[in-house]
């Protein structure tokens, strides 16, 4: 999969980079606004008319219909990234196209009649939209999209109209969390127009130290102006956690190494493991691993084991229901078998 091969530094803490467009068919209506018949006719059709995608474009793809996906499955999908939680939720008809390593995904009739979504590891947002635009001129090819000249494009909810694209890219920030001036940092990057937001814990908790940077309105800017901005603001970060990292090693680098081997003989060797301290040992490994301060045989695993790790993945696992101990001792053996050992 595509997530099995984040590879971090003290200099280069992106995780990942996604793109994402809304498109809606010219001559439907809102998927909310179809009956599951017109929505079952429209998601046959599109499969259909894409079932060359894979021979046309160069890349392997099986469909599916969601609805006849588990409730398991739907919510492992959305916790490695294919889906929203609204999509995943979803009781009426949805299909989705989906490559094997699940770096492209086309979910149909879902929030709109398309959500096309393309990720790749590290800050590569240039190169994912590139990606994303000729898929989109595919589909655009087989279907007329709803575009307004003055709004652009179309869609269900009104922040996606305009260009439709909605552009992120992941950080894992664990010095950055540390330091008393980066709530101030991340209130102060909101002026450029994008938004900072923690992706596992309650309230103002993070666990795993992972930010996701993004835009929040698609209207009135152009494609390149979104990926530009949050291009310029997660290089911001980047080199905020870079100074503050540079500055451990040097100041605390037997405390920074200490916390990283005792994370692993945790991870290594724990009977049971919540969530949330699972998310947080490997996320002091990660950085334990980035500063060379501990070298592992699975280092580039690290962030593929924080998606593992999710309930709905464990449950997905051993294809049996789990209470919350038996989730727990689940989840800490699959860390033991996956982590790989010291170098």
């Amino acid at each position: 999969m595509w997530y099995d091969n984040v590879s971090l530094t003290t200099d280069y803490n992106y995780v990942c980079s996604r793109i994402r467009l809304a498109r809606n068919f010219d001559n439907a209506l809102f998927p909310n606004k179809l009956s599951d018949s017109e929505a079952k006719k429209l998601i046959d059709n599109t499969l259909n008319e894409l079932s060359n995608i894979s021979t046309d474009l160069g890349i392997n793809t099986n469909a599916n219909i969601l609805d006849r996906v588990s409730e398991i499955e739907r919510m492992s999908m959305y916790d490695r990234k294919i889906l929203n939680l609204t999509l995943a939720k979803k009781k009426t008809p949805t299909g989705i196209i989906l490559n094997d390593s699940e770096d492209i995904s086309i979910v149909i009739n879902g929030d709109d009649h398309i959500r096309l979504q393309t990720f790749s590891v590290g800050i590569s947002l240039y190169y994912l939209s590139e990606k994303a635009n000729r898929i989109d001129d595919y589909i655009n090819g087989h279907f007329d999209y709803a575009f307004n000249d003055k709004y652009g494009y179309l869609t269900t909810y009104p922040t996606n109209i305009g260009t439709g694209m909605r552009a992120a890219v992941i950080l894992h920030l664990p010095a950055s969390t540390q330091s008393k001036g980066f709530s101030k940092l991340v209130s102060g990057v909101g002026r450029f127009g994008v938004s900072v937001r923690g992706l596992h814990g309650e309230g103002k908790e993070n666990f795993g130290a992972l930010f996701e940077i993004s835009n929040p309105k698609t209207l009135g800017i152009s494609e390149k102006e979104i990926i530009d901005t949050i291009t310029k603001v997660a290089n911001q970060l980047n080199t905020n956690e870079r100074k503050l990292r540079e500055s451990f090693l040097i100041e605390k680098r037997l405390e920074k190494q200490d916390e990283a081997y005792k994370s692993f003989g945790v991870l290594k060797y724990a009977r049971k493991l919540s969530l949330k301290d699972a998310l947080s040992f490997i996320s002091s490994l990660m950085m334990g691993s980035a500063d060379g301060l501990i070298k592992l045989t699975n280092q580039n695993k690290l962030y593929s084991l924080m998606i593992g790790s999710q309930a709905s993945n464990l449950l997905k696992m051993t294809g049996r229901p789990l209470n919350e101990d038996e989730i727990d001792e689940i989840r800490a053996e699959y860390i033991r078998e996956n982590i790989g050992e010291l170098q």
